[in-house]
């Protein structure tokens, strides 16, 4: 085995970076040494080709029984689905982790203002989503799609349906972020032990990713999220896959705490009940769980 036989495709905001992290310390776990290859839902990188991803993200394997691609946009992208089993096979397992699609929404709306991706509102954000994705597409600009896409990548049911087009559900684990994740990680760890057939016991389980953050230093964002010189000249002299590490080095050194202010009740409910009500109900028909997010 020299290509991923386990995928976490999402849902962004829903702490895959922190089972990244516990992950990567299990001798019998391979992940590349950063999160998010983005092979399947980025056209420039997907056709270069199948080889070019083994060589990019998987050329250090050493006989770990489970290799896992982190991305967890490949969620969002219906394209995804086709494109993972024509390459790797019926095979291949899944983890889903799914967050109350309204705080993730939220919390991904945080995520790109804190980066300098967003200038509107949380509420003009929302209004204009539909229209900024049309014209992202328009121009192939998947990238600033996937950082405006608040609400469109919490609709669970129109992307978890795209998968099972292709894969049985057997093949996904499913776990409820606030439940599962946040109320009972040991035990949601000791299930995804069954799920991988390895002993997690040992790791460490005491950890939490990505929190929340804002730039020390506005130069230094600039340098790694607009198109510069400085990113013109590396893309050129420096290989994809350690554009990545030098990215995520600068990005975790220029990040300082940050709380954002809370929604309050009230927007909360409207939001649910505008958006995710109907969604989320043919949702837990559909993968026979129920979520609890009312």
């Amino acid at each position: 085995m020299s290509l991923p036989n386990y995928m976490f495709i999402g849902a962004a905001k829903s702490a895959t970076t922190t089972f990244f992290d516990i992950l990567k310390k299990h001798e019998d776990i391979f992940v590349p040494k950063f999160k998010e290859p983005h092979y399947f839902n980025i056209d420039e990188n997907y056709f270069k080709g199948l080889d070019w991803y083994k060589k990019t993200y998987f050329t250090d394997i050493n006989n770990e029984s489970v290799i896992v691609d982190f991305t967890p946009t490949y969620l969002y992208f219906n394209l995804c689905a086709e494109r993972i089993f024509d390459s790797l096979g019926p095979n291949v397992k899944f983890v889903i982790i799914l967050r109350n699609p309204v705080d993730r929404a939220y919390s991904h709306y945080n995520h790109s203002k804190r980066d300098g991706h967003e200038v509107l509102s949380f509420e003009d954000a929302i209004k204009l989503e539909n229209k900024r994705i049309e014209k992202f597409r328009d121009k192939n600009d998947f990238l600033s799609e996937l950082r405006c896409s608040y609400i469109s990548q919490g609709l669970y049911f129109e992307m978890i349906s795209a998968y099972l087009k292709h894969f049985d559900l057997n093949n996904f684990f499913i776990i409820n972020f606030e439940s599962e994740v946040v109320q009972n990680l040991d035990q949601t760890l000791l299930k995804l032990s069954k799920f991988l057939k390895l002993d997690l016991s040992n790791l460490d389980y005491e950890i939490h990713s990505n929190k929340s953050g804002k730039p020390k230093y506005k130069f230094l964002q600039n340098i790694i999220t607009n198109n510069n010189l400085f990113r013109k000249i590396l893309k050129i002299l420096v290989p994809q896959k350690q554009r990545q590490i030098i990215r995520n080095k600068i990005k975790n050194f220029n990040k300082e705490d940050f709380v954002y202010l809370q929604l309050s009740e009230g927007k909360r409910r409207q939001l649910f009940e505008k958006y995710f009500r109907k969604d989320i109900m043919k949702l837990e028909n559909l993968i026979g769980k129920k979520m609890n997010w009312n």
